[in-house]
């Protein structure tokens, strides 16, 4: 078949040479007879250039919708793009995850299924915010309908520029219709899911401390967050008991008959996080545990536990004058719960309470630990349940503010957390209250977006509720999630289903609520006197969904509040819309996606929210499959950093060695690591991608051209196992390409190539060059050969697209427009060799056995002296013809010559045919046609016996 596609525009084809004709007269040199080699337009060398105009082909003749076409009827291959964000250029992380998905599409494809994969984008959300701020400046808020027209078209600007650089890959994937978060039709499919959930009761309203980023301004749900480590003032103090408590504990004792100081006591307590003292509240201590009185080094008598003392008797030695070991166990935790104990707040001097704390411990500080309900989820906790007040002093820019009813001092107001907690310590030291500080190091949670530490602030949010039941669904969310993840395959391995496990376990809320513009709202209008929702709530949601199908989320800037209400102005976390995906899936034919793929830190954000969110839908998992891979580091093991200039350049990589080159490199990676790019892994991957290629280049050289040529009767023994194994690597390849194992799977094939090309290839050319034509066993070699082709070309396309399309178009029997319309055939298992087949593997196996001793024998010839076996007696003899075509460019004596090597060295004892390689006594003839090294003399035009029969004259 022809294409209108050339395979080269860079080199001419060689033809053949023509037989030269044989004179009548005896000529005075060897006539040279022409050999069958073709110069194929098809080279060893990677070309960009050849990839850029495959491109261009494929698009201009519609390949993928060619492929389509011809899988119409089949069954259903669905990936679902897990959407990168629109933000910045395409980096080396999304052309691994490209490759990698890419990949997956065209095993599918070549299985025989129609394919489904459109090209995601995350469109929503603050980074696209901050761009436009630093584009149009940060007056740009101000008109808030034009400000989100602009974050519109930014994305968009940024999605084009990554499409464009992704495409160079050869990707199957459908880069025209892509699917966006910012697509009306999916921002109003993201808005009526919520409305669902809404009216379910799982989006319910609270005020509790959330994870706060003072950067983004905004809470931030779990998925957002990343670990670090940060120095915090690690803060001991002192505070005044109440009188009437002092009195409380000195009676509960002595009623006991237990030692108790008289007189004044203080609390010694224990933060790291001195900014929120301003904000206490009470003091938490352990349920049981004993107490005691140690006296401070400044004279101060201070109630503490006794573990803790301990401790720090040993850590800080200083801190006490005595440590009061008289006074142990006079009363424990469990005696405080019916005193009503009270301390003085150490900085507003306001009353707090002593309360029994699950959370608190002997282990840690003093065994009292600061309560300030705004600032963590355990000390929240009994805000709800022992009612102890809840001040938040923070603003959302994390900054101090004066909000309470004890005038803040100056130092504080406007104060960052980290000067905050300066200021305080030396607000106590002043009051005489500060007992030790010092600067550790401690594990603290930071933003994935701005690597900025983040801290709980107490809020009006709104949440999905993981745990209550609806309809349908008794168990809820995190439960139902739970099961559909047990039913989800995971590749290459399970690393990632353990911590998804254990999100869904302990979180209880999902924080959905966004101090952002751009992204999906939360349409709620608040009556302005009661704070209670609209009546009408759900009729005005359902009008807004229809107007965001046909205008955006900015129709949301259009739709006026109701008289008496205000507006909300809350969007909603963006991997609600990213997660949601599925929730449109009705185009794609099933809300069931055949596989994903993404790194693995999408484990804690688009896997989480997929699975959580599709199970309001269905018990059924969003993805029956789910792969996962690590991230490219540098050759030292760090991460690529665009700011330090590491960040390798994609374009000048394709520029300069192709795309073929970077996929190979991909998947010859374990990507359940990380993957370490260097020099030298671009050379060896380059390497790899030339000897694939001069592999396929051996095949057109030497196969039927003719696409429809039948098997020939009989095949030569070495062409049925060549066949035999390519079927068993087969095989390998189908199960490793299931299970992700890309690496191996190209591994298996690799092996192949590696036998073929020092076996099968080696053992073939003198009858691919120089048999007759028309004959058995050329017609068997050139048989197998395209069967061959056309496996493994298949099979490596899906790694190599380039090069097996640019070689399937230079073989010009090819039957279809693409290498990508064909599909495998039905493979089965294939069967055991039969005797003929383990007797030509045995003799392969000989052979390889006796290549080091051939290797040794070279350094005993002289240059152009072929290397000398000489076989002894054996129960198995073999024609010199057989041997020669077993040991090409040997000299080859089939029976025991005791004189035929002057120097020599013998083969492995005991071998069933004694054999000596080494120098022969004799020059041997060379035939000039094949090179073939005989013992019979040459015919008079200088030709062996062999080719003597070959040649027609």
């Amino acid at each position: 078949m022809t294409t209108s596609f050339s395979p080269s525009h860079d080199h001419a084809t060689v033809a053949p040479a023509a037989p030269t004709a044989v004179p009548t007269a005896v000529p005075t040199a060897a006539p040279q007879y022409a050999l069958r080699l073709k110069q194929p337009a098809f080279w060893n060398t990677p070309n960009p250039a050849m990839e850029e105009r495959l491109l261009a082909h494929w698009r201009a003749t519609g390949q993928r919708q060619q492929v389509d076409a011809e899988r119409q009827g089949q069954p259903r291959y669905w990936l679902l793009d897990g959407p990168p964000y629109a933000n910045g250029n395409a980096h080396f992380g999304h052309l691994l995850n490209k490759t990698l998905k890419d990949v997956h599409v065209r095993y599918a494809s070549v299985c025989g299924h129609t394919v489904t994969w459109r090209a995601g984008w995350d469109c929503h959300g603050l980074p696209l915010e901050l761009a436009v701020e630093k584009r149009h400046g940060p007056q740009a808020k101000q008109d808030p309908l034009r400000f989100m027209r602009q974050c519109r078209d930014e994305a968009t600007h940024w999605k084009d520029l990554q499409a464009s650089a992704m495409s160079r890959l050869g990707l199957m994937a459908d880069m025209d219709q892509p699917w966006l978060t910012m697509d009306p039709a999916r921002e109003a499919a993201s808005l009526s899911l919520l409305l669902e959930m809404w009216q379910a009761g799982l989006l319910v309203e609270r005020h509790s401390p959330v994870h706060w980023c003072p950067a983004c301004r905004s809470a931030l749900a779990a998925s957002e967050l990343e670990k670090t480590s940060k120095e915090r003032l690690e803060t001991f103090f002192s505070v005044p008991f109440a009188p009437a408590s002092c009195e409380a504990m000195t009676r509960r004792a002595r009623e006991q008959g237990a030692a108790w100081p008289d007189g004044p006591l203080h609390l010694l307590s224990w933060t790291t996080t001195p900014w929120t003292l301003w904000a206490n509240a009470g003091f938490g201590h352990p349920q049981a545990g004993a107490l005691s009185v140690a006296t401070l080094a400044g004279g101060m008598r201070v109630v503490l536990a006794v573990r803790a003392r301990e401790r720090l008797l040993r850590d800080y030695p200083a801190m006490f004058s005595h440590a009061g070991h008289e006074f142990d166990g006079a009363l424990d935790f469990a005696g405080l719960r019916g005193l009503s104990l009270a301390a003085v707040s150490p900085l507003t001097g306001l009353a707090a309470p002593l309360l029994a704390a699950d959370f608190a411990s002997e282990s840690e500080g003093s065994g009292f630990v600061h309560l300030a309900p705004a600032f963590g989820p355990d000390d929240f906790a009994l805000h709800e349940t022992n009612g102890v007040r809840l001040d938040c002093h923070v603003g959302k820019d994390g900054r101090l503010m004066d909000v309470g009813d004890v005038p803040m001092p100056a130092a504080l107001q406007g104060a960052t957390l980290e000067v905050a907690s300066q200021v305080s310590c030396d607000l106590l030291a002043q009051a005489g209250r500060l007992v030790h500080m010092e600067r550790k190091s401690v594990e603290t949670t930071m933003c994935w977006r701005h690597k900025k530490a983040v801290f709980y602030r107490a809020s009006g949010q709104w949440a999905l509720d993981m745990h209550k039941g609806f309809d349908g669904c008794p168990e809820g969310l995190a439960q139902r999630a739970l099961a559909a993840l047990d039913a989800t395959v995971f590749l290459p391995d399970e690393k990632a289903r353990a911590p998804l496990a254990l999100m869904m376990s302990t979180r209880r809320f999902w924080t959905l609520s966004r101090d952002r513009l751009w992204g999906v709202p939360l349409p709620f209008f608040r009556h302005a006197a009661s704070g209670e929702l609209h009546p009408d709530t759900a009729a005005m949601w359902r009008e807004l969904v229809e107007r965001v199908r046909t205008g955006g989320v900015e129709a949301w800037q259009a739709f006026a509040a109701p008289p008496g209400y205000t507006k909300s102005a809350q969007s909603v976390d963006v991997w609600f819309d990213a997660g949601a995906a599925w929730h449109s899936a009705a185009e794609e034919g099933g809300a069931q996606a055949d596989m994903v793929v993404e790194g693995q830190d999408q484990t804690r954000g688009w896997f989480l929210s997929s699975f959580l969110l599709h199970a309001f839908k269905s018990p059924l998992p969003p993805f029956k499959k789910v792969m996962t891979h690590r991230f490219v580091v540098d050759e030292q093991g760090m991460k690529f950093s665009k700011e330090k200039g590491t960040a390798p350049d994609s374009g000048a990589l394709f520029a300069q060695s192709g795309a073929d080159v970077f996929r190979l490199w991909v998947c010859s990676q374990d990507v359940g690591d990380e993957m370490k790019w260097s020099g030298t892994s671009l050379k060896q991957a380059t390497q790899d991608a030339k000897d694939w290629r001069s592999f396929l280049r051996f095949h057109l050289a030497n196969m039927e051209n003719r696409a429809d040529a039948a098997r020939p009767p009989a095949l030569r023994e070495l062409d049925r196992l060549a066949l035999h194994k390519l079927q068993e690597a087969r095989s390998q390849w189908h199960a490793c390409m299931e299970g992700g194992r890309f690496y191996q799977a190209l591994s298996c094939l690799a092996q192949f190539r590696q036998w073929a090309s020092s076996e099968w290839f080696e053992l073939s050319k003198r009858t691919l060059y120089c048999a007759k034509d028309g004959s058995a066993d050329l017609a068997s070699a050139q048989w197998a050969l395209r069967e061959s082709f056309l496996l493994c070309t298949q099979m490596l396309a899906t790694v190599m697209p380039f090069a097996c399309e640019e070689a399937y178009l230079a073989w010009p029997g090819h039957p279809k427009a693409s290498l990508l319309l064909h599909a495998l055939a039905a493979h089965d298992v294939p069967p055991a060799m039969d005797a003929a087949l383990r007797q030509a593997e045995s003799m392969l196996a000989w052979r390889r056995s006796l290549q080091a001793l051939v290797e040794r024998a070279r350094g005993l010839v002289e240059k152009g002296t072929p290397v000398c076996l000489a076989f002894g007696a054996s129960p198995d003899p073999h024609s010199e013809e057989q041997l020669r075509a077993l040991f090409p460019g040997c000299f080859v004596l089939p029976d025991d010559h005791a004189n035929a090597l002057d120097a020599w060295e013998a083969g492995p004892a005991g071998d069933a045919a004694p054999v000596r390689a080494g120098k022969p006594a004799v020059r041997p003839h060379r035939c000039g046609r094949c090179r073939d090294y005989v013992r019979a003399s040459l015919d008079d035009q200088g030709l062996c016996h062999q080719c003597t029969v070959e040649v027609v004259r």
